[in-house]
């Protein structure tokens, strides 16, 4: 196997100029949530990238969020029917013209800064050099599907890109999700799940002077659901509830008679879900302000990525890999954060996360990824696909 990890690196070693070549392309497209054309711009580059490899591809629309691409390569005399799959997202958090201040750039030798660098443009380019590597070295185990999504930051909330997904992984023997990893020996075994909620009250509208025996504050009384929710918040168990806007009323001295609140919820696995889901019921149903009427709704969400036996048994795998092929020692690492590599382990796949680019700064305008990790961390995917 020596021999054969040092071909794996000798092969990604000679790419790595064409790698952070097209990682400064990548970065240098707009893609945040309100720019499907920037997404459709980087299929338009992975699907020439998976044309030229042989790969079958086929683009799911979205109507109201960025497209998935799903390509497939299906070696000759294929020993195991069960697809190997690579995945990332190809959208970022940011705003329209982030660009004009902050494209790809250059710190030094070794580094780079720019939107969308690390979370996770870097992913993008590592999933597919593991399958040029694999393709390169005659790799037959198994066909690879390259799963690339465009709204994994607004959690699909306009889309069905859940379901799509949950298809496309059915029957699979491994996910490996590129998100970043911002420590060189993380490697991702849980991630928390997330919901975004919308949470409004209807009161009784009046005068702040004249109107106070008729009006029902919904301020008040959404106030009253907030701290209510809040305080169910739990650290140690995985559990968060946070009111991150809230809007309401007309004027100061107007009793107000609307007021919503967007509220983000954490959870670690399903059952925690499914209790956040009842503190929402109850507050809701519970009315502090008598005539008051409050309701909820669950815009989008995304699953945890629980710890199982076969994301441990996977994760083993890769860390007796890491040893064996030169890419140092490797640790399970729990996120906060939420991912698609959540849904491989709602399908009983095998997954891992934060196989991508090393970096920092996710979501910020100081994003930063460290470009020698762009080879290592294929070798280190690469090798344990072959492995596996």
């Amino acid at each position: 196997m020596k021999t054969l990890y040092k071909q794996i690196t000798d092969y990604l070693t000679a790419q790595h100029e064409e790698m952070v070549s097209l990682l400064k392309q990548l970065v240098n497209i707009e893609s945040g949530p309100d720019q499907p054309e920037g997404v459709d711009a980087i299929i338009e580059i992975f699907k020439q990238e998976f044309d030229q490899l042989g790969l079958v591809s086929r683009t799911v629309e979205m109507e109201y969020a960025g497209s998935t691409i799903v390509s497939i390569y299906t070696p000759e005399d294929v020993e195991n029917d069960a697809p190997i799959v690579l995945s990332g997202h190809m959208d970022t958090v940011f705003q329209p013209g982030v660009l004009s201040e902050h494209g790809f750039r250059m710190v030094d030798d070794r580094f780079a800064k720019g939107a969308g660098i690390a979370d996770m443009k870097g992913g993008l380019v590592i999933a597919l050099y593991t399958l040029k590597a694999l393709i390169h070295l005659g790799y037959k185990k198994h066909p690879i599907k390259m799963l690339f999504i465009g709204d994994e930051e607004t959690l699909h909330r306009n889309s069905n890109t859940r379901e799509v997904m949950l298809e496309e992984l059915t029957g699979a023997s491994m996910m490996l999700n590129f998100e970043p990893a911002t420590e060189r020996e993380h490697i991702g075994v849980s991630r928390k799940g997330g919901a975004m909620v919308t949470i409004e009250v209807e009161g009784i509208g009046a005068h702040s002077g004249g109107g106070t025996a008729t009006g029902r504050s919904a301020i008040v009384e959404l106030a009253y659901k907030i701290i209510e929710l809040e305080s169910k918040t739990d650290i140690q168990r995985g559990k968060l509830i946070n009111c991150g806007l809230i809007e309401g009323g007309v004027s100061t001295n107007t009793i107000p008679a609307h007021a919503k609140a967007n509220i983000a919820a954490r959870f670690s696995n399903q059952t925690t879900k499914d209790e956040i889901i009842r503190d929402l019921e109850e507050a809701v149903g519970n009315s502090h302000i008598q005539d008051t009427t409050a309701r909820y709704e669950i815009e989008s969400y995304l699953d945890a990525m629980e710890f199982t036996p076969a994301v441990a048994q996977l994760a083993d795998h890769f860390i007796r890999i890491g040893s064996d092929c030169g890419y140092g020692d490797l640790i399970k690492n729990k996120s906060e954060g939420v991912s698609d590599a959540s849904l491989g382990v709602v399908a009983g796949v095998p997954t891992l996360c934060s196989m991508g680019i090393i970096g920092s700064g996710a979501h910020t305008l100081d994003e930063k990824a460290d470009l020698e990790s762009l080879v290592s961390k294929a070798v280190l995917a690469v090798s344990g696909i072959i492995a596996y």
